[in-house]
């Protein structure tokens, strides 16, 4: 069947698939997306309006075979899963990231009967999120990597939509990496957030080459874990304040 996409999410893929440059704005577009998954969630079996899900909620999901391996299919129109799945079934519509993290440590595949599609390892998932609360710890200010601290306050004071910036260390369960710097951003809605990573990556090469690092954006009226380990640390830079770190 002919793919022509039905959503912004699904004009991100196809653009993916034939550039490897729109990788990122399409991750992005997954997290932020409401996706389509079947099954049911428990006390809403019967459900045919929007609800929200109370915390411990079990969710009876359909899963798929493949190779002899179970994944989750995850559909991102209603005329993807119509290519799936040819009788009618129960399904549930749930922000990308607030499913996928639901379901972190299980192989995911978007569009499994789709010309484009995704496939997604449980190890991707995991680093698509982010780690989990469990994974991170937090930066001491004498545990600061003083270098790129500097090299990434200078973008910011370059860029007057950046708000506030938070360091803490994280680790990931299904990396061989060494703790490293997890940078989370608070900037105006308004930025070129794309735009601003670009002058991180280009100024960090520059100050302090070969750190690893990872940046998050962070959101206070939609917070996820993430988000919520960030706003524990203490900010090395806020716009107008000249911050003392040691």
């Amino acid at each position: 069947m002919l793919f022509i996409p039905e959503n912004e999410l699904e004009r991100a893929l196809v653009k993916a698939e034939k550039n490897p440059a729109a990788t990122a704005d399409f991750y992005r577009l997954l997290l932020e997306s409401d996706l389509l998954v079947m099954g049911t969630a428990q006390g809403q079996e019967g459900a045919t309006e929007v609800f929200a899900l109370a915390p411990g909620n079990n969710l009876n999901l359909v899963t798929g075979l493949k190779d002899g391996h179970r994944y989750l299919p995850v559909f991102s129109s209603m005329l993807r899963m119509q290519e799936y799945v040819k009788q009618e079934c129960k399904y549930l519509s749930i922000n990308g990231r607030a499913l996928l993290d639901l379901v972190r440590g299980a192989p995911v595949i978007l569009n499994p009967a789709s010309e484009y599609g995704k496939e997604l390892t449980a190890e991707q998932v995991g680093q698509l999120l982010g780690p989990s609360r469990s994974q991170q710890t937090m930066v001491g200010k004498a545990e600061y990597p003083m270098t790129l601290v500097e090299a990434l306050s200078r973008v910011f004071a370059a860029d007057a939509l950046v708000e506030s910036a938070r360091m803490i260390q994280v680790t990931f369960a299904d990396r061989a990496q060494e703790p490293h710097p997890l940078v989370g951003i608070e900037a105006s809605p308004a930025i070129d957030f794309r735009k601003l990573v670009d002058a991180i990556q280009q100024e960090a090469e520059q100050a302090a080459p070969g750190t690893v690092f990872d940046v998050h954006r962070m959101d206070r009226a939609a917070p996820n874990n993430v988000t919520e380990a960030l706003l524990q640390a203490e900010p090395f830079y806020v716009r107008g304040v000249r911050q003392k770190l040691n």
